[in-house]
Parts: structure tokens; sequence; C-alpha cells
């Protein structure tokens, strides 16, 4: 555990001006709900939708039989085509017309090939469930350069646990293409470890730090 704090350290240190650009908290799942869809908005074809998705899945992971291979296909694929979007977290009347369900934020992330953190959870997740792989999306607290969360008032970020082997494991996409660096993925966030991953990391449900004795929010804060 000691010898992974200097590098998350660092990172939130040595990142401070490339967050003041790109700011990787963004919207979260919990915005679902503050919108509501318009009335004159015709519902599209939930079933031609899924089914795109599906579709999408099997291709990306195409004659590979092991579950971890195709989760890092997925998270790949993911990383290396859908970019981070700044205009939509600027834009509330893009907002309104997005962040009406999960279903229309993936829908309009695979059309933009733009998301912000919930955007890349759910989809990650979507992926995964088409080819038969249980991940989950996880809402919850990130600290900053400072090492201190954003707010105490809301959660403020939103990550992935996947199960692999029967053991659910951490991935944050949007850190590993913040943190990355010319078209490159930083992948200490892919699969990290639940001892390293709670230096920068507190899910709403304790549970989801993976660890066998969690720790409080209150010592998160720390």
């Amino acid at each position: 555990m000691i010898a992974t704090m200097p590098r998350l350290k660092i990172l939130l240190i040595f990142s401070f001006s490339f967050l003041a650009m790109f700011n990787m908290e963004g919207q979260i799942g919990n915005v679902i709900g503050k919108y509501s869809p318009r009335k004159n908005v015709v519902s599209k074809n939930k079933a031609l939708k899924h089914n795109q998705k599906k579709i999408l899945a099997r291709t990306i992971t195409k004659d590979i039989t092991s579950d971890r291979e195709k989760v890092r296909a997925i998270y790949k694929w993911i990383t290396s085509n859908i970019s981070y979007d700044n205009r939509l977290r600027n834009d509330e009347a893009l907002q309104r017309q997005i962040y009406i369900s999960e279903d229309n934020i993936v829908e309009n992330v695979l059309e933009r090939e733009m998301a912000l953190c919930g955007g890349y959870a759910f989809l990650f997740r979507d992926l995964c469930a088409e080819v038969g792989i249980s991940a989950e999306v996880v809402h919850g607290y990130s600290k900053d350069f400072t090492g201190r969360p954003r707010s105490y008032k809301q959660p403020n970020h939103t990550w992935n646990v996947v199960k692999l082997d029967g053991q659910w494991r951490l991935l944050d996409i949007t850190w590993a293409i913040g943190y990355g660096a010319a078209g490159n993925t930083d992948d200490f966030w892919f699969m990290t470890e639940p001892k390293s991953f709670i230096y920068s990391h507190y899910p709403e449900n304790p549970k989801w730090t993976l660890l066998k004795n969690p720790i409080s929010f209150a010592a998160f804060k720390k």
C-alpha cells in the first residue's frame, strides 16, 4: 500500500494544469431524473438501439474466448474511440437533452463519440452485459489535485466494477484517458488494486471499495 502512495500523489499534483482544461468529474448518473424527455419527442426504437449495442460488443470481442480479454478489448475500444465531452459538461441545454435516462446517455455517447464519466461507465457496463460479463456502475467521490474530494454534498464521479473469475475488479475509464498521454491510456486505472484505488475514489456504497475492511468516508476525506 505504501509503495502506491507516491504514484497517486504525483498523478494528483502534476495533473493540476491538465485538469483545469479537462475536468474528469463532470456529469454523473445522479443527474438522471433531473431532466425529463420533451413530450413532443418521439421515442426511438429501443429494440434497434439494443441490437446495435449487441453487434458492437460482439464485433469488439470477436474471436476472443477469455472474459478477461473481452473486458480489456471493450476497455481499449472505448478509450480509443470515445473522447471526453467538454461541450456536454458545459452545455446545460445539451445536458437536458441527453441526461433523461441511462439508455439515452449511452445512445448519445455512441452517436457523438464523446462522453463524460457517467457515459463511459454506462457504456462499459452495457457492452460487457452484451457478451455475458457482469459489470456495475459505481457513483462516488474522487479527490482533486489537492488530495481532497471536490464536494462532500453529493457524488462527483462515476466508475466501474467488473466481475472476472468470481471476483469484482475496479476500473476508471475516464481517469485512464485523462491521465494518459498522446493517445495512450494510463492502464494503472484498469483493474486497479482496491488498496490503491481507495486513495482517490470512495463509492456511495462502501462495499464497492472491495476492501475486506472498508475505511469510513470520514477517513477518506482526511
